[in-house]
């Protein structure tokens, strides 16, 4: 590939990071108030789409020419068809042809393999697409500049074309790219309670336990003895409500709407956020009385100077944000069960819901 065609790609890819990390919030936001879940498959097609979609935007239109290299009287437009054939013997326009195919075939698949419409319609969509840009580049990029700086070539068209119907061919053996399920297989489940909903709980919950701590004393045990009251005690004795769940009207329930026992919402709290920062945070200081031991009083003769303790804050990060993904792993599911819920086999359940009709949920 040229280096042209190299700088260009990886002006594409520059843009997608950039436009991908603006547009994370407002996907997830939008999916979810109109899903119920941000669907994990219609989420991978948008980004896809959009990586492929930039990536040959910067093919097609960069570099940008300045405006005083363009009007200098060289070929705007080619209505041969298999123009490239005559050319064969002194130059390698078929390089370019193939280019040009393998260019559309990725729209090909994605509008085949992951939204299924039939193989006229990506023919057509192809053709279309293809159309589009060349008359974009014919009217200099609409007007904003005053002469065509690429070629309308109708052999472009033809390429184009024929990789967009190549790519809807090879579309069933694309096996990364998955379907697009319809709008009723991606809502979430009726009787569940929303992440949002499940997270506001444990924050009023965590509220309430920071409030009756300082009340009674703060120290490792009251801060133990409260959370279990409010997390584990009262649940039991509530049926299923915690006070913040109550105020929100959803309860913990077992999978088949029984009432969970004190096992499970023992081991739901200890697998919860502030059970496994409590894990973390007892690992931490293990490692701190490990140094202790033989000799050390800080972070530094511990872990040593700060320029070797970069892989170990590396590490930090890396689990921070896996700890993070861990907690918004409900926001794909369909019944919007956390890991620690699904561990201790409960899943939260909105008082609307019928227990006597609740399906189990793997």
């Amino acid at each position: 590939m040229l280096p042209e065609h190299m700088q260009n790609i990886e002006a594409g890819l520059f843009h997608f990071l950039i436009t991908g990390i603006a547009l994370v919030v407002p996907v997830v936001v939008f999916h979810y108030f109109r899903y119920g879940r941000v669907e994990p498959r219609r989420s991978f097609v948008l980004y896809a789409t959009l990586l492929y979609g930039l990536v040959l935007l910067a093919l097609v239109f960069m570099p940008f020419p300045s405006l005083s290299s363009v009007c200098d009287g060289r070929q705007t437009t080619q209505w041969v068809p298999f123009h490239f054939i005559a050319e064969l013997p002194e130059t390698f326009p078929l390089l370019s042809f193939a280019f040009n195919v393998a260019l559309f075939l990725p729209l090909g698949v994605l509008l085949r393999k992951a939204y299924g419409l039939q193989l006229r319609w990506v023919l057509l969509a192809g053709f279309l697409a293809s159309l589009v840009v060349e008359i974009i580049q014919v009217t200099g990029n609409l007007g904003i500049y005053p002469c065509p700086y690429r070629l309308f070539d109708v052999d472009d068209l033809m390429a184009n074309t024929l990789g967009a119907t190549l790519g809807g061919l090879i579309a069933p053996a694309a096996v990364i790219v998955p379907k697009v399920l319809p709008a009723k297989e991606v809502l979430a489940q009726l009787d569940a309670v929303g992440l949002p909903t499940q997270v506001l709980a444990y924050g009023l919950d965590v509220v309430l336990l920071g409030i009756v701590v300082s009340f009674v004393g703060v120290t490792e045990w009251a801060f133990l003895i409260v959370f279990a009251l409010i997390r584990v005690v009262t649940p039991l004795l509530a049926d299923g409500y915690t006070p913040a769940g109550r105020l929100l009207k959803f309860r913990v329930r077992q999978v088949d709407g029984t009432p969970a026992t004190c096992l499970r919402l023992v081991v739901r709290e200890v697998f919860g956020p502030l059970g496994l920062l409590a894990l973390l945070a007892l690992g931490f200081f293990t490692l701190m009385l490990v140094g202790r031991t033989v000799g050390s009083d800080t972070l530094t003769e511990v872990f040593g100077p700060v320029q070797q303790m970069q892989p170990m804050l590396v590490a930090v990060l890396i689990a921070g944000a896996a700890f993070t993904l861990f907690l918004l792993a409900p926001v794909a599911r369909r019944d919007q069960r956390g890991w620690h819920d699904r561990i201790a086999g409960v899943r939260c359940v909105p008082d609307r819901a019928n227990y006597a009709n609740l399906v189990r949920t793997k």
